[in-house]
């Protein structure tokens, strides 16, 4: 070992000496403090932003533009996947037609419920003319029967 190694405050001296060194380095970022990242607090950057959003999300299926292809208004830029649209189509015209279906059977029960009263009215316009003629067979021979002119059997 050196002699000027032995002395605590040579030694001392020669630490901070290289903790500058290294605090140099790292401030000026060089190396082996250097970045990958080129960075600077005085760069501008000037260009034009044009926001795309799509109405629809999807897949896309194929892009119709080239990269730095001047496109016009209107003019197609991707095409979406429609396959999953064209399901949920198809699933919603089975479910329409499913509903048409039930409405179409409600119809049905509501016009059998309704025939269904007006036979149930029949008979109870029946039952009420049956007791009628009962009530009047019954006004008709029970003078006759306090008579004894009729049998027991009809005036019961």
């Amino acid at each position: 070992m050196p002699k000027f190694l032995k002395s605590p405050a040579s030694l001392l001296v020669l630490l901070v000496g290289l903790a500058g060194v290294l605090l140099v380095l790292y401030a000026w970022r060089l190396p082996p403090f250097q970045s990958s990242v080129e960075m600077t607090e005085n760069a501008y950057l000037r260009g034009y932003v044009t926001v795309i959003s799509p109405q629809l999300s999807g897949y896309v299926a194929d892009v119709s533009v080239k990269d730095y292809e001047q496109v016009k208004a209107g003019q197609v830029l991707v095409r979406i996947d429609d396959r999953i649209f064209q399901q949920k189509l198809a699933q919603a015209k089975a479910t329409l037609e499913a509903q048409k279906a039930s409405l179409a059977n409600s119809f049905q029960q509501e016009a059998s419920a309704k025939a269904s009263v007006e036979a149930s009215q029949a008979q109870s316009e029946s039952a009420q003319a049956a007791l009628r003629r009962a009530k009047s067979n019954v006004d008709r021979v029970s003078p006759l029967a306090q008579k004894g002119v009729v049998t027991t059997s009809d005036a019961e």
